[in-house]
């Protein structure tokens, strides 16, 4: 991703992405850093641990950018969650495929 260099400088501790996370967002940070610490624990390995980070990173960037948007798109999560279909007006997958010519 042409952003990973900016995340990576921008923040480059996990307490410094977890501070540019919104409030809703952070349970789930949370959660996957927890998970990939304890599985670097179990494994020895770093991977999954730099691969969270990455992700989270990406996440911390684009909510400091565009936070608006990253709390319409938690709203939407949340209503599909909730509701266990499809938010209204959207495109079911197959479709958008056929549209694509995938």
């Amino acid at each position: 991703w042409h952003g990973d260099a900016v995340a990576a400088a921008r923040f480059g501790s996990p307490a410094e992405i977890r501070a540019a996370l919104l409030p809703e967002q952070q349970a789930d940070f949370d959660i996957a850093y927890e998970s990939a610490l304890n599985e670097a624990r179990s494994t020895l390995r770093l991977d999954a641990l730099q691969h969270v980070l990455r992700a989270w990173r990406r996440m911390a960037l684009l909510t400091e950018q565009e936070p608006d948007e990253q709390r319409e798109m938690l709203a939407a999560r949340a209503e599909i969650q909730e509701t266990g279909g499809p938010r209204p007006g959207s495109t079911p997958w197959g479709d958008l495929k056929t549209q694509l010519g995938l």
